[in-house]
Order: structure tokens, then C-alpha cells, then sequence
């Protein structure tokens, strides 16, 4: 019997033990579960609601009653987590990215980002990542939920790869969960069952930076190698039980608010270029080195050594990245008056390179 896990809880159950969730508006039992022995059959043989006779194409998982659509169960799930402390980008990155596959990535690389997750990715995507920033200008604030519902979206190829889709699952959890192991380990589950990590690096985190640019606001701010760290022991407690064997688990590690940086680059920086990787449907090798190297020489001029070499020996793939998701810093209102997003695509292509999903160039 097959098997799924569920993109919320992560507990695995058969596909056909799952809950069904009726979403006609205009039954009586709209919203409400019922278990599969509960389900009528029409001549197809498909799953159909007792009280209104429509098609069940809404899944539950029935340990914790999250809904998944026929769409998301079809293919396995490639779960990517967003990790970084408070203040470190990870709602308005990932709001923008998002955007960003659908609108360029889209065009290059003849795909579709599809919402499997049905009304609740679709309402959570727009009432809190697409009109805060892209309607009312107004940077995202913080998560403040300990848990969060996952954006689960399908990636549908067409062309040459027509047919192809990859369940994509996004998580963006709330800053505080990384204040300690204990918290990290009770919300974040999704980390050890993910088949990538996009862990961001907000410069303001690091002293040297924040010396070099003048900026003392008095803000607490985790340390990124101690948020590093919590991260790797959380992912060997989950499934890396061996000290000595490496995650296997690609971890791409990103200067986020890249534009805070601009005049700390060397005219000559790969980073301060477009990405090449939006130039043809495939992974472009040679940008991503340029930049992989850049990035992480910076971080050690800024006194990162430790964290550099804790990625090197603790992660069998890992890449080094710089992005701005919003091109330039909010006003004090928070206000952002154009959205200019510069290299947000690389670490998910990389992802999606890692995992199979796209060729290199």
C-alpha cells in the first residue's frame, strides 16, 4: 500500500487510510472530515461526498488534519526549509522568490508553479507574503506563529519535459523558534526531512559588519554560527546519528540583504551582476562558483572561519550564496517603494539541480 508523509507533521500513513475533506461551499459538510470508509464511490471508482455527491479531491492527514490535494500525493514531496533568526529576511525572501519562479523563472525555464496545496496555500500566499509587499509596499513583518502552515506548490514542466512535476514545500518559520535547540527541535521538524536547506544570513548578524557600516541599533541578534550549530545537531538527532558521516542534505548558505553590502564589493564582483542562471533553462556552473568562492571569502574576512568550515566538514553538498529580495533597505516606516530582487532564484535553482529537478547548462 503506498505510503506518504504528511508535509505538516511528517508522520508517514497509507495514502488510502487518509482523511477526505469536502470543499463544495455549498454542502452542509464543507470544511468537515470524514474518514475514507466514509466515502461513497461513483462509477469511476473515485471518492465522493455522502451529503453532496461531489468528487473528493482533498485529502487529510488524518494524524493532524492538514489537507493535501490529490496533486500533492502523486508525486514525492521536495521539502525545502528556511532557516535564519529574527530580522533575517526569511518571509520577504521567500514571498519574493515565490513571485520571482513564477514570473521569470517561469518563462526560461517553461514551467508552472501550481498551488497543490489548494485554498490554504493560495489564501496564506497572498493575505501574507504577495499584498503586504507587492500591493501596499509595506515590508513583511516577522512570523510571529511557532507553528506555520507549509506553501506546498507542484513545479510543472512543459516542452521537451512535458508532464514533469515536482511537489515543491516551503516552510518559513517563525525567528524564535531558532532561539534555542529545545524550541528548534519542538517546531521544526521539517529541517531533518528536508531535501534542502536555505539557511540566510542577515550581515547585520555579524559584528564586523554592522562596525563597518556604522550600525549600532542595540538590537539582540543570534549569532549565526550558534544558530549553524543548533541546526546541524538538530538535523544529526533527527537522522545523522554517526558523527563521522556527513549530512546529506544539500544546505545552501546565503547573505541575505546583499544591497546593505554594495559598496563593501569589489567593482569586479561576481555578486554584483545579474545571475546567469535566469540566461537558459539550465544550472549555470561557472556563476555559481564565482559566487560560491566570493561568498565565502567575505565571510571569513568578517571573522566566519568557524562557520565556513563547520558547512565544509558537516555537509556532503553545500553552496555559499549573496541575494537582496527587496533591492534596498525599508524606510523607517517600513515602507518599500520598488521591489528589485537581485540573484533570489540561485540557492532554489541550486536545490532543484541537487535534487534532479533541472540540468546543469
Amino acid at each position: 500500500m503506498k505510503q506518504m508523509i504528511c508535509p505538516k507533521c511528517f508522520v508517514p500513513f497509507p495514502v488510502e487510510g487518509s482523511a477526505y475533506v469536502c470543499v463544495n461551499a455549498g454542502c452542509q459538510t464543507a470544511g468537515s472530515q470524514m474518514a475514507a470508509t466514509d466515502a461513497l464511490r461513483d462509477t469511476k471508482d473515485r471518492p465522493v461526498c455522502p451529503t453532496c455527491r461531489g468528487v473528493l479531491s482533498v485529502r487529510a492527514c488524518p494524524h493532524c488534519g492538514f489537507e493535501i490535494s490529490d496533486t500533492a500525493t502523486a508525486e514525492e514531496m521536495l521539502t525545502l526549509s528556511v532557516i535564519g533568526a529574527e530580522r533575517s529576511g526569511k518571509s520577504n525572501y521567500l514571498s519574493v522568490l515565490i513571485n520571482s519562479i513564477k514570473n521569470d523563472m517561469g518563462g526560461i525555464y517553461n514551467c508552472v508553479l501550481h498551488p497543490s496545496g489548494g485554498d490554504v496555500t493560495i489564501r496564506q500566499y497572498e493575505t501574507q507574503y504577495y499584498h503586504p509587499l507587492f500591493e501596499q509596499g509595506e515590508c513583511i513583518t516577522a512570523t510571529e506563529q511557532e507553528t506555520v502552515q507549509p506553501l506546498i506548490y507542484s513545479l510543472v514542466f512543459g516542452g521537451d519535459r512535458h508532464g514533469i512535476t515536482s511537489n515543491l514545500t516551503f516552510y518559513d518559520a517563525c525567528g524564535s523558534n531558532f532561539d534555542s535547540l529545545s524550541t528548534l527541535s519542538d517546531y521544526n521538524r521539517s529541517i531533518y526531512n528536508s531535501q534542502g536547506i536555505i539557511f540566510l544570513i542577515d550581515p547585520l548578524q555579524l559584528a564586523s559588519v554592522r562596525q563597518a557600516l556604522g550600525v549600532e541599533d542595540g538590537v539582540h541578534r543570534v549569532d549565526p554560527i550558534t544558530l549553524l550549530a543548533r541546526t546541524i545537531q538538530l538535523v544529526r538527532d533527527g537522522n545523522v546519528k554517526n558523527v563521522r558521516d556527513k549530512i546529506t542534505i544539500p544546505i545552501a548558505v546565503c547573505l541575505s540583504k546583499l544591497d546593505l553590502l554594495r559598496h563593501q564589493l569589489d567593482p569586479s564582483s561576481f555578486l554584483r551582476y545579474e545571475s546567469r542562471q535566469l540566461r537558459q533553462p539550465g544550472f549555470d556552473t561557472v556563476d555559481f562558483r564565482s559566487c560560491d568562492r566570493e561568498v565565502q571569502s567575505l565571510l571569513e574576512n568578517w571573522g566566519c572561519e568557524e562557520l565556513v568550515n563547520q558547512v565544509r566538514t558537516q555537509f556532503s553538498d553545500y553552496g555559499f550564496f549573496g541575494f537582496s529580495a527587496l533591492g534596498q533597505a525599508p524606510s523607517q516606516s517600513n515602507q518599500v517603494e520598488r521591489v528589485a530582487p537581485h540573484r533570489v532564484c540561485d540557492p532554489f535553482l541550486w536545490l532543484l539541480q541537487k535534487n534532479h529537478v533541472i540540468q546543469l547548462a
